[in-house]
Order: structure tokens, then C-alpha cells, then sequence
């Protein structure tokens, strides 16, 4: 939708796109019914009069559910303390800048905001589907279900608008070619999520008869979006003057969902790949090879090498300090640079003993080795994020591995990079300097396949709910009630993953809310969490508008490496990131909603108005 304008004066006549990319394994469709009609050429009656049709046709509504990943490929995580964007790569990132600097408006926003044009545009969809359905003769048994997943599909977009712009204008019917009245206001942010609760309990009771399946929508995940929107209505952002009530709602909604049959996965390494993991995710999508994210996927865009040097984005040293030691203790003290004594952190060897989570999540110098599927050079390898500490530009003996031949294919250990500033200076391996901080997430990739390719069919799946984190919902919630034993009960058993198995926490105060706010951040991360989650708890100060840190050198002497040693000796360095974005001073208070387009204000003909501030 380029505007509400625009879409509500589209023709009647409805194109369908099936929507292939979910991962569900107990439906099938009759290919010979689709086959026998075009289907670019079917009216309305032959799409709302028949239940595999109309199936498809909620399929394709699905993808109105906003992916992690957008806005660009790396979503809102660089705006936040977690991670760092590459604006020349960072594709539809038009905004993040802007944001980040401090000059935001209506009129630069953009990308951002491709929410509000994507979300109505299939807001319409379902009012249509609702306007065609209403005297349909399928049976109530195979319409039923449909319907709930239109309710709960059309609750989600609205969350995603409120949650982003607050109050939006609630439309609930399709307008006529011959309607020429199209200035609608806004509704209010409470009027807002009350329809929203509204559709989520209507979902819940249409869906309340099927049985849940890998990647479609359950009477489960119209309970998990209630209690989420929950949730953002009693947090500060929303519930200025701290209604214990609000806390009361997002409590018992929460519970109900916690009292459902889901338990953590066991393991974490698996945990965002396919098939999805049905005992923790409530709703989730995997992919096919042509329904993934833009160009060739995670792999292309978060690859430790920054492949195509299109390294997306990067995690911040902020970030990689909230991952504890095996002891419990932060490596580094709340400042981020002196190091915390009781940690036993050592900054010369700092991926030593650190919270499994760290191993599954982040890629840093010396990590691995990966079995890694790149033809020709496929092998075991390390990441290398080095230069030699005596470099030449030819990597000549003494300053090289003794051990780069895989003695099992005689390829050489390198291409994550053999000494990679040395290399990049001299053109080999021009990939491994853009990745700014020294560090890449881990998650979501998959390193079972190539780096890259348009048909490779990677395992990767994504999560929009799982049960981790309504029990961090309930940690938050039962803090804000008072109930700090419950609080910490909850992010302990989050910490208690068999995987995982880190120390109980037993912090009170402020501090218990930084460790529970620090737990959210590892265990949600490219979730498309943190920045709003930094919004609706009103703490963008000293969390966006911070310096970017990480790794400003590491060097590696192969000098005294032995037959057998995968690394020489590291010396590290760290600093701030002299190359990254300079972040301004936080813009204020207004800042915590996103401008609405100033296109969308004129179509409206100034019915819509503009956030405070812009």
C-alpha cells in the first residue's frame, strides 16, 4: 500500500500469491483443483466460494506479519546498544540514520516506516475476506478456523502499528470504488488495543477446535499476542501513571499462556533452525529457497565475512559484554570498561568461560572451527579477525600457520581470511574489514550449506512467538507487581535451558531489573525485540545514544605455534570504533514514536495527525 488512499480505491478483483514459505506439514493442496484455473484470473466468487482457494488466500495474508529482519536486513537492532548496521549495505535502511543523528522527520523516514504502508495494504486484505465471507456457504468446520486466523492477523498488524506509531486509524471495512471519503482519523492507543485484544479473543475462539500445527496460527498464539499487547499497555511508555490494574491484565494473560503445554527446547544451537521446534514455538516460519529474506538469505548478509562486503550488521561490544562469565559474574563492570574482579574475565583471553549462549551466538576471532560448504574450499575453519603482529604481504614463514593444509582435503585454513587486514590491504580477502567491531552474530546462520545461493534450500526458521519469552514477560511483569522471588523463579528458568545451565540469579532492586533487562537482550536478540522493548520501557538514554566499542585490533604471532595449534597467540585491543556511526545525544521524549509519512497526513487531507515533535 503506498497510502490508505491508494489501496482502498484498488479494483474488486483479487490476485492471489500463494504463500509457500510456511513450514506446514499436515496440509497439502489438491494441485489438480489449482491447476484448472489461472490463478491471475479468478473473480471473487470463484476465490470466497471455495475453502482451498480461500485457504490460499489466507496464506498470502500471512505475510503481512512484518518479518525480523525489516527494515532492511537486519531490522530495528542497530538503533539499540546490540548491534551496529553498515548503512551502505544495510538495504531499505533509508531512516536509520537519520534516526540515530538525530534528525528523524516526517519526511525522511521512509523506510522506517514501510510498516504502515505494508500493514494496511493487507489490513485491506482481511476486510475484504471478512466483507466476502459474510453469507459464504462453506462449512462452518472449514470456515471457522480461517476466520481466526484473519482475527488474529489483522490484531497482529494493528500491534505492529501501535507499537510503532501508537494510536492509528482502525479500519475495519473495504471501501468502494465509488467511495470518495477517505479521511479517516486516528484512533486512540487504548481504542487501539482494545479492538486488538478484541480480534486476539474472537482468533482464540474459532481456533479453539484445531489442533496446533508447525507454522500456523493457534488458538495458542492468538493468547500469546494478547498477553503481549498486554504487556506494551502496562509498560511505562503506555501506562504513564503506573496502573497496577494494567500490570494485573498483562499478568493473568500471561500466565494463561505460560499454563499452556510448551517447555524450552533443550538445546540452543538448534533452536532457529527447521523443522520448527513445536515444544517452545508457539508461532514460527520457516523457509523455502524462494521465500526467504531478499538476496540469498541470513547467510548472505550476516556471513563472518561479510560476503560481497555486504556485511549487514555487526554485534556491539556492549552487546558482547552482557554475556556473563560461567560463574554468573559480568566480565566487565556496569561502566563496559573496567573489568568486574569477581569475574575472572581476562581481556587478552575474553572467550574463555563464557555463558554457552556467547558460543551459539556470536562469532569473534579464533571462533569455531566451522565446517564450512563452499565448494571447492570446503573444510574446517577458524574465523580469523587478524593481522599478523609482524606482518608482510605475502605471509611468509615465520609469521604464517604451520597449519593451513587440512590434512584430509589439502585445502588451506583459510577464506574466513589468513591474516585479514594484511590481505585487505592487498586486495585477496576484501571482505573481513568491513566487519567494523570484529564480531558477527552466529544466529541464523546456517553453515550446513554455501554461503550463498539462490537454490540451496538453508534450514533457517524464525520465531514471531515462543515461550521463552512470555516466561521473561512474566519475569518483568511479577518485578513491576513487587514479586521479586517470582521474577527471579522465572528468568532462572530461562537461564536453566539444559543447554545453557547458567547460575541462578539473585539480584533485588535495580540491579535485579538489569539483569532481568540484560537476560532479555541474549535470549531475544534479532527477534525484533530490543528496540521496542528500549521504547516501551522509556530507556533509550544511555542504551541508543551510546559510542560504538569492540575490538579496534587483534594481532596474531604465529611464532611459537606448534604442529597442531589452530591459533597462535592473540593480543587484543579495544576501543571505540573509530569508522562506525556517530551516534548524537537522544532526541528526546518524542523520539519514542515513529513519525507518521507526511504523504499518508496529506491523502488524509490533515485527518490524520502528526506524533508530538514531528
Amino acid at each position: 500500500m503506498r497510502s490508505l488512499k491508494f489501496l482502498n480505491k484498488q479494483a474488486a478483483r483479487i490476485y492471489i500469491t500463494l504463500f509457500t514459505g510456511l513450514a506446514i506439514t499436515a496440509i497439502s493442496c489438491d494441485r489438480d483443483l489449482l491447476d484448472k484455473k489461472p490463478l491471475d484470473s479468478l473473480t471473487d466468487d470463484a476465490v470466497f466460494s471455495d475453502a482451498n482457494f480461500l485457504q490460499s488466500y489466507v496464506y498470502n495474508v500471512y505475510n503481512g506479519m512484518k518479518p525480523i529482519w525489516l527494515p532492511g536486513t537486519g531490522g530495528f537492532e542497530p538503533l539499540t546498544d546490540v548491534a551496529v548496521s553498515q548503512p551502505e549495505t544495510h538495504d531499505r535502511s533509508a531512516g536509520i540514520r537519520q534516526y540515530l543523528e538525530g534528525n528523524l522527520s516526517a519526511d525522511n523516514i521512509t523506510d522506517l516506516t514501510n510498516v504502515w504502508n505494508d500493514e494496511y495494504g493487507y489490513i485491506r486484505k482481511a476486510n475484504v475476506f471478512f466483507e466476502n465471507i459474510e453469507n459464504s456457504a462453506i462449512d462452518a468446520t472449514v470456515l471457522d478456523p480461517m476466520k481466526g486466523e484473519m482475527h488474529f492477523l489483522r490484531a497482529w498488524m494493528y500491534f505492529e502499528l501501535t507499537k510503532t506509531f501508537g494510536g492509528v486509524p482502525i479500519i475495519t471495512s473495504s471501501f468502494k470504488l465509488d467511495d470518495e471519503n477517505f479521511d479517516v482519523p486516528r484512533n486512540t492507543y487504548d481504542e487501539c488495543t482494545k479492538f486488538i485484544m478484541d480480534e486476539c479473543d474472537l482468533a482464540a475462539d474459532l481456533l479453539k477446535t484445531t489442533s496446533p500445527t508447525p507454522g500456523k496460527i493457534s488458538k495458542a498464539a492468538a493468547m500469546a499476542l494478547k498477553a503481549r499487547v498486554l504487556l506494551y499497555m502496562a509498560s511505562p511508555l503506555n501506562n504513564p501513571s503506573n496502573d497496577v490494574a494494567k500490570w494485573q491484565a498483562a499478568e493473568v494473560a500471561t500466565k494463561a499462556v505460560i499454563d499452556l503445554n510448551y517447555t524450552l527446547h533443550p538445546t540452543h544451537d538448534d533452536l532457529f533452525t527447521r523443522p520448527l521446534k513445536s515444544d517452545e514455538i508457539i508461532l514460527g516460519k520457516s523457509h523455502t529457497a524462494g521465500t526467504r529474506i531478499p538476496d540469498w538469505g541470513f547467510n548472505y548478509d550476516y556471513w563472518p565475512s561479510g560476503f560481497d562486503a555486504r556485511q549487514r550488521i555487526m554485534p556491539t561490544q556492549t552487546f558482547v559484554n552482557m554475556f556473563q562469565m560461567t560463574n554468573g559474574q559480568y566480565p566487565y563492570m556496569p561502566d563496559g570498561v573496567t573489568v568486574n574482579p569477581a569475574s575472572g574475565y581476562d581481556p587478552q583471553d575474553p572467550h574463555k568461560n563464557r555463558d554457552p549462549r556467547f558460543y551459539s551466538d556470536i562469532i569473534y576471532p579464533g571462533a569455531g572451527p566451522f565446517t564450512i560448504n563452499d565448494g571447492a574450499k570446503s573444510t574446517l575453519r577458524t574465523y580469523e579477525y587478524w593481522e599478523d603482529a609482524n606482518p608482510n604481504p605475502d605471509n611468509a614463514a615465520p609469521y604464517v600457520n604451520p597449519n593451513k593444509v587440512d590434512p584430509k582435503n589439502g585445502q588451506e585454513l583459510y577464506d574466513f581470511g589468513r591474516d585479514s587486514k594484511t590481505y585487505w590491504v592487498k586486495g585477496k580477502t576484501p571482505f573481513h574489514w568491513r566487519v567494523q567491531t570484529g564480531y558477527t552474530f552466529r544466529r541464523l546462520l546456517d553453515f550446513t550449506g554455501p554461503r550463498a545461493s539462490f537454490d540451496h534450500d538453508y534450514n533457517q526458521a524464525i520465531t514471531f512467538l515462543r515461550i521463552a519469552e512470555f516466561y521473561l514477560n512474566y519475569a518483568e511483569i511479577q518485578i513491576a507487581l513487587g514479586n521479586e522471588a517470582v521474577a527471579r523463579e522465572y528468568i532462572n528458568k530461562v537461564r536453566k535451558r539444559p543447554s545453557v545451565n547458567m547460575p541462578d540469579i539473585t539480584s533485588s532492586g535495580t540491579d535485579l531489573v538489569r539483569e532481568y533487562r540484560n537476560e532479555r537482550a541474549i535470549e531475544l536478540h534479532l527477534e525484533d525485540h530490543r528496540f521496542f522493548d528500549l521504547m516501551r520501557w522509556k530507556a533509550a538514554p544511555s542504551n541508543i545514544d551510546i559510542p560504538i566499542r569492540g575490538l579496534t585490533s587483534v594481532k596474531m604471532d604465529w611464532s611459537s605455534a606448534q604442529p597442531g595449534d589452530l591459533l597462535g597467540k592473540m593480543t587484543f585491543n579495544y576501543g571505540v570504533i573509530e569508522a562506525a556511526e556517530v551516534r548524537k545525544p537522544w532526541a528526546g521524549d518524542f523520539y519514542y514514536l515513529l513519525p507518521i509519512p507526511r504523504e499518508e497526513i496529506k491523502r488524509s487531507h490533515d485527518a490524520i495527525s502528526q506524533n508530538p515533535g514531528y
